[in-house]
């Protein structure tokens, strides 16, 4: 028992630890990454362990116990309570009333904003491979549609993957989502953009572009309303992709599509909003870091390694279809492939493809989630956007989670269901689409 109350007590304490310790930004921050990421996804039953330890520890009067698993009770305890707490980004961006907005039957299907273990939903329809693109240009897609038995809201949302626009394919750790946008009626695509370094930005942006055409052509058969799309992205590559697409509506596209590309809202996961200062901020993770085009060698050139198994599973399954092995993620051209050079040597291709750019009153009700100590993709990229749309009188809601690091909602198995920030993200999600999606207005 004795052995029972110190494992359990420590494991609490450790773990709560890291939920109190600051992650710093960089390359540093990296360093604690992964182990934060797995306190703050299961600090509520760190919390339990903790006080079960505690419990055990009296009894058998062990002080240590006693002491670590109050500590790690405490710090589980806290972050739960820190990231589940009510905020006030809706009722900024779209007044207080805006839960009246909402339809009633949208609000029936709503899960709970947070639940110790948020119940599994049925996955839906699944439509594997489609190509959306065309014959000589082929862009796959998966689409999932609502169960059967859940009547359909008509709204459809695109998603596109994060990856630092050179990795991860659809399908990425997103099915619990899917499955809880799913069972609300909406239709969600994935989408497999093109990645660097076969694909520039202007490439990306165009297939994003080409998603939000097929669609809406193929909006009854969906059982959607063409003027209920919403664009959703995660991360690096998939926020910024989302945001862009969302503020340039007809334009920065192929002369050749001519079905409007607007769309009803935007969601970015922790997306990047300025390019030309992103730059710096990509400089921070990556050593050493090209300026120009001039710089470039042979060994900083991204390189496809196929020749063993784990080259054949990581270039194949577009984990990281051109990686150096001494630099992954990422990797010292990896912008300047992208954008045709750094920021001070391509400054005009960084300001258009930055979101920032394009901000305007013509910009669509957007939603932003960050994390507050994201090492890789700093919070003020959302900030400023933000503040930006604000000023045009854009419907703009920001959300910042306290303690949470990168990637704090891409999660396997039941972890996704279990941590507190994903789990809240979810919800303002579903708020966000029945909002602008669903609402009596």
């Amino acid at each position: 028992m004795k052995f029972l109350s110190r494992i359990l007590s420590i494991t609490s304490a450790f773990f709560g630890l890291l939920t109190l310790i600051p992650s710093l930004k960089g390359r540093r921050g990296g360093y604690i990454w992964l182990p934060k990421l797995l306190a703050n996804s299961w600090s509520p039953f760190l919390a339990i362990a903790g006080f079960i330890g505690a419990l055990l520890g009296l009894g058998r009067k062990d002080r240590a116990a006693i002491l670590l698993g109050m500590f790690g009770a405490f710090a589980g305890a806290r972050h739960v309570q820190r990231v589940t707490k009510k905020h006030d980004a809706f009722d900024l961006a779209f007044g207080k009333d805006w839960e009246q907005r909402i339809t009633p039957e949208a609000w029936t299907r709503l899960a709970r904003p947070y639940q110790l273990i948020q119940p599994a939903k049925p996955l839906g329809l699944y439509q594997k491979d489609i190509n959306i693109g065309t014959k000589s240009a082929p862009l796959l897609a998966d689409v999932w549609t609502p169960p059967r038995g859940i009547n359909p809201s008509r709204l459809g949302v695109i998603h596109l993957h994060g990856s630092w626009w050179q990795a991860v394919d659809k399908d990425f750790l997103t099915r619990p989502l899917f499955a809880r946008l799913v069972n609300q009626g909406h239709v969600v695509m994935d989408v497999a953009y093109s990645l660097t370094p076969s694909a520039d930005m202007k490439q990306m942006l165009d297939e994003v572009k080409r998603a939000i055409v097929w669609m809406k052509e193929h909006a009854h058969e969906l059982n959607i309303d063409p003027n209920r799309i919403v664009l959703m992205g995660g991360s690096v590559g998939g926020g910024q992709l989302a945001l862009l697409a969302a503020y340039t509506p007809n334009q920065l596209q192929s002369k050749r599509i001519k079905t409007d590309t607007s769309v009803r809202g935007v969601i970015s996961m922790y997306g990047v909003t300025d390019l030309s200062e992103y730059f710096y901020e990509y400089q921070a993770l990556n050593f050493p870091q090209i300026e120009s085009r001039a710089e470039i060698t042979e060994d900083t050139r991204p390189r496809v390694h196929d020749k063993t198994w784990a080259d054949k599973f990581i270039t194949r399954t577009r984990l990281f279809p051109a990686y150096r092995y001494s630099n992954m993620p990422g990797g010292a051209a990896l912008l300047i492939g992208l954008l045709g050079g750094g920021a001070s040597e391509a400054p005009k291709a960084y300001k258009l493809y930055s979101p920032l750019t394009h901000v305007g009153a013509h910009c669509p009700p957007t939603l932003q989630i960050f994390a507050e100590e994201d090492f890789a993709i700093s919070p003020n990229q959302g900030r400023r956007l933000h503040e930006a749309l604000q000023k045009m009188n854009v419907p703009s809601a920001y959300i910042e989670y306290p303690e949470t690091v990168h990637a704090f909602d891409g999660y396997m198995g039941i972890s996704r269901r279990v941590a507190p920030a994903a789990q809240m993200a979810a919800n303002d999600i579903e708020q966000f689409l029945a909002l602008i999606g669903l609402s009596n207005e």
